[in-house]
């Protein structure tokens, strides 16, 4: 699809993947035909359903003849958005198109408004909603916004990094009858805990809605449900957000949710940090207990090869890179991460055909025209400040020299498998008692503040639907911005002879090596970004640090590059010392 020419993009291992080769470049063949319905009710509820905005004013003018405005938004719109999430649940609508049809009640609502007594505008209940403390991740968030606000309620959105104290202040002052918290990571899910257990210790029993990629629904409605006094339920996306507040505000207990939908996804809340990792991948929270080395804890060393011949870095320290071509970066975007995962477009119950329809009609238009604005203005600005560092393994370290290859810089530690085939990272470099020195790649990429900026700006001029598509873009630029630097230095090494030919192949490990980012299993720990950014200088590029070792801005991602040839993903479950 990057190309534009299907013959070079003829893969058979994924459908999506075929049908965006089949239909990449081609224009519709059937226009969109507009069928006007009879009467004014039906126009205006399927305006919703259709997200069509062009003519709305005519047709809200021939409303408010005969229904005042509140009775349009309650009566006619409502019940068009009520459609909407049922497609949207069934299957039928994906996520744009739910967000396209919130912009059209947002608008409509606005021309209402004058029209209106204030005092006779009622809110249906109000949240006070936010990602919680160390948390800087806020789309899943910002979606229960949209869609509770465009459902009659009144929803208070405290943005990102939310310590509970605010939450609580913000939940009395606005007379709160549910609170939404947020989060991305592990971390996150123990944060939540903590502050449930705050809201005990304060005899506050308010109704409390958790969501984010980390969390399943046994562990909220099990665990969480077990410590907190009140009523707290899992979300898996926005419109089980609302389903609940409903509930609350009707007086009945929120419930469970019956229709048998995998826990632990959250829409557009979740990105990938290693190459090739599932778009819903949990970043871990870096709590649990470190190894202090393999020798020491007494473990089992891997079969790793050790006869590996050891590459030669172009050069030893960092070096930054901003001259770098947008049209490069699309180039390697994982197009069904994009598509599938941030922004949610999936088959559903359309059929094949259907599918490939809304694809060719709607989606790849949208996606090209994207890619153009997002070039044509600057909106992502992608930098890269990468290096190579002299190291060598001790036990489960990783030693990082000075570059005279002798004095000690830092040293990173990694969990071991505590059953065979008893994998640690440090396996897949030289030990110190080889008297080999090993060489190890580092790389921090971003796509900018400007993105971050840009998708604020989209929120909240109520640009819905462009808000998902540019932030999900976003991400996956970053991750595509990765895997390109990723290749080059691949190339600097002299190890590129094993990359598949095909771009796509790169994302699922086919090439030598290994690129993993902290927060994932084989290197848990989010705080070893602190020696990261001190080997990189981040701030050089414009990146920084949260309190809780998140990068800043979101679009931005770390790695460690390996070379060894037998470097693969792996999983490390317990600690090495059990």
């Amino acid at each position: 699809m990057n190309s534009g020419k299907p013959t070079t993009r003829r893969v058979t291992y994924d459908p999506l993947t075929e049908l965006m080769a089949h239909y990449a470049g081609r224009k519709s063949e059937r226009k969109k035909e507009s069928v006007r319905a009879a009467s004014v009710e039906d126009r205006l509820k399927n305006r919703i359903i259709d997200g069509d905005k062009v003519g709305l004013p005519a047709d809200l003018d021939e409303g408010l003849k005969q229904y005042s405005p509140l009775d349009i938004i309650n009566t006619i719109l409502l019940e068009g958005m009520k459609v909407v999430g049922e497609l949207f649940g069934s299957g039928q609508m994906q996520l744009p198109f739910v967000l396209q049809s919130a912009e059209v009640m947002k608008t409509a609502v606005a021309y209402l408004e004058p029209h209106m007594d204030k005092a006779s505008v009622a809110s249906k209940g109000t949240m006070v909603i936010a990602t919680v403390k160390g948390d800087v991740h806020d789309i899943g968030k910002n979606l229960v916004d949209i869609i509770l606000t465009n459902n009659g309620f009144t929803v208070v959105n405290l943005g990102i990094k939310c310590p509970i104290e605010s939450i609580l202040t913000s939940a009395g002052e606005h007379r709160a009858d549910a609170i939404g918290m947020s989060g991305l990571l592990v971390k996150s899910t123990l944060i939540m805990k903590e502050n449930l257990e705050v809201m005990n210790e304060r005899e506050d029993a308010t109704p409390v809605i958790l969501g984010g990629a980390a969390l399943t629904r046994k562990y909220v409605e099990t665990d969480l449900q077990g410590i907190y006094r009140g009523e707290v339920r899992y979300a898996r996306d926005a419109f089980d957000g609302l389903r609940f507040m409903e509930k609350i505000m009707a007086g009945e207990k929120a419930g469970s949710r019956s229709e048998g939908l995998p826990a632990g996804k959250n829409v557009g809340g979740s990105r990938r940090g290693e190459a090739g990792s599932p778009a819903g991948a949990r970043r871990m929270s870096g709590g649990g207990k470190e190894d202090t080395g393999g020798k020491k804890q007494g473990g089992k060393r891997s079969d790793t090869r050790t006869d590996i011949p050891i590459p030669e870095p172009p050069f030893l320290g960092t070096r930054v890179v901003t001259d770098i071509s947008l049209e490069d970066v699309f180039r390697y975007v994982n197009d069904v991460a994009l598509i599938r995962g941030q922004w949610q477009v999936k088959k559903g119950k359309l059929t094949e055909e259907e599918y490939r329809t809304m694809l060719q009609e709607r989606v790849y238009p949208d996606y090209e025209r994207l890619k153009k604005e997002i070039v044509n203005n600057r909106l992502l600005q992608p930098a890269v400040v990468y290096g190579y560092f002299p190291c060598r393994s001790d036990g489960n370290d990783v030693i990082i020299y000075h570059e005279d290859s002798d004095s000690e810089r830092l040293r990173f530690t990694f969990p071991r498998q505590s059953a065979a085939p008893f994998l640690c990272l440090a396996d897949f470099f030289a030990s110190v008692e080889s008297g080999k020195t090993d060489v190890i790649g580092l790389q921090l990429v971003t796509m900018g503040a400007v993105a971050s900026d840009h998708s604020s700006r989209l929120f909240e001029a109520d640009n819905y639907k462009e808000y998902l598509y540019f932030h999900g873009l976003s991400v996956e630029g970053a991750e595509a911005l990765a895997e390109l630097w990723h290749k080059n230095m691949r190339q600097d090494l002299g190890i590129h002879g094993r990359d598949a030919t095909e771009i796509r192949r790169l994302f699922s490990q086919g090439y030598q090596g290994s690129r993993y980012s902290f927060g994932y299993p084989a290197c848990p720990n989010l705080e070893d970004q602190v020696k990261v950014m001190e080997l990189l200088q981040g701030e050089t590029i414009g990146v920084t640090l949260s309190d809780e070792f998140q990068l800043v801005p979101e679009q931005s991602t770390t790695a460690m590059i390996v070379h060894h040839p037998q470097a693969r993903y792996f999983t490390v479950k317990g600690d090495s010392s059990s």
